[in-house]
This record gives structure tokens, sequence and C-alpha cells, in this order.
């Protein structure tokens, strides 16, 4: 038991979490470690690698790789414990989501028909860079994020034609209503997500299409809502972090029931 136990800590030694992560482990090692330079170099990188792709789509593309594993891994390696985990989490279910999204799905296409090297590890880095900003969002400034995007999301099924977004409105509306502690996080994302989006569907990087298949709802490019992809994939992140400590605690109990 003492064993398992130590493992425990020093899974969460690592983090330091503010008063709204106590008590809360996944939390904490979702939220730590982002400080300002940290969330100044993922959001040069993230632009850095959307101009590369621009200017020259196929060298731009290998370079934009180089570019944000080395930075993403270096980041990863910079970390221990379950702050580790966390970012590993993020890479799987990113790479995974994407494939399925535009890929199996048919949601989105990017300018070169594959999945850049750089957009699974450009998801850690929005990920480093929202838990950063996230941490300097009160919640009250969270709720009224929300409020917007209740207002608007209507508008933009009404007079942009963008029919989807009203079914990424409710996914982003049942993650922010069962995980209280973390809307500043996901109203976070929807802005910064938002912002991402715009850009790099201006840039042609990646463009939406027209219509979401299977659902058949039609879709703006990108659709106003589209962060709930984003948020769900930071949800999943979280419940990953508590699922592994859970079963790290159901480990000490059996090694200590064996005892």
């Amino acid at each position: 038991m003492p064993e398992v136990r130590l493992r425990l800590d020093d899974a969460v030694s690592a983090t330091e979490p503010s008063a709204r992560h106590q008590g809360d482990p996944a939390l904490a090692a979702a939220f730590a470690g982002s400080g300002p330079r940290v969330a100044a170099l993922c959001a040069a990188v993230v632009a850095g690698a959307l101009l590369l792709d621009t200017f020259d789509p196929l060298r731009g593309q290998i370079a934009a790789g180089v570019l944000t594993w080395g930075v993403a891994l270096a980041l990863i390696g910079r970390t221990d414990g379950m702050r580790r985990r966390a970012l590993f989490y993020c890479l799987v279910w990113a790479t995974a989501g994407e494939l399925f999204c535009s890929l199996v799905w048919g949601l989105y296409t990017y300018r070169l028909g594959h999945i850049p090297h750089f957009v699974p590890p450009g998801h850690v880095l929005m990920f480093l860079l929202g838990t950063h900003l996230a941490q300097r969002m009160p919640a009250a400034v969270a709720d009224r994020v929300t409020m917007g995007v209740v207002a608007l999301t209507p508008a933009a099924v009404l007079l942009l034609g963008d029919a989807f977004s009203a079914l990424l409105f409710a996914v982003y509306a049942a993650l922010y209503w069962l995980e209280a502690r973390l809307r500043p996080l996901l109203a976070t994302m929807f802005l910064l997500t938002l912002a991402l989006e715009l850009c790099g569907t201006a840039l042609g990087v990646w463009g939406w299409n027209g219509r979401a298949p299977v659902v058949d709802l039609a879709m703006t490019n990108p659709p106003f809502a589209v962060a709930a992809f984003y948020c769900t994939l930071d949800a999943l992140v979280v419940w990953s972090v508590r699922a592994r400590l859970a079963n790290a605690r159901q480990a000490g109990v059996a090694v200590a029931n064996r005892g």
C-alpha cells in the first residue's frame, strides 16, 4: 500500500493546483505548468505552422511538422507524473479525432487532402495555451461568454444557414452543464478555437465541406460552434486522467486487501 500511495503522490506531485482545482487531481494535472512563456511559445508556434503551410503547402507542412513536434515533445518532456499523461492523452485523442472527423466522417478537408503532421501536436499546444488563459478567466466571465454563445448560435443557424452549429452547441452546452469546474476552460477554448478556425480557413489550410455527412446538416466554413470539438477533446483529457487515477486507487485497495 505505501508503494501504491507513493505512485499516486508522484502522479500529481508536479502539479500546483490553484484553489479552483483543489480536490481534483485530474484538473490539477490538466492545468499545471502552463506559464505565460509557455503559452506565448505555443501561440507563436501554432501561428508559424499556419503561415508555413500557407506559403509552401508541401515543404511548409514538413517544416511546420518538425517545428510543432519538436516544441510539443520538448514541453511534454519537461513535465512528469500525471501532467505528462494528460498531455499524452491530449495527443492520442486529438489524433484519433482528426482521423475520424476528417478522413472518416468527412466534415473538413486539409489543403493537400491528408492530416498534416503539425496538426496532432498543434492540439497539444492549443491545450497548453487554453489551460493557461482559462486560469485567468473568472467563472462569471465564462458564464457571460456562454450566454453570448446561447444568443449567437440561433443567429448563425437562421441567418447563415449553419444548422450543424445547433448540434455542436448542444454538445458544448452538455459539457458546460456536466463539468462545472471546467467552465472557464470551455469558454476560453470556445473563443480561442473559433479565432483559430477563422484564421485557418481564411488561409486555406483547411476547409469545412458545406454539409455534414450522416446528419445531413448545412454548415458554414467554419461552423460557429466548432469549438465543441475542441471542448470535447479537453473533457476527454480530464476524464482520461480521472480514470487513470481511479484505476491506481483501485490497485492500491487490492494490494491492501491482499496484505
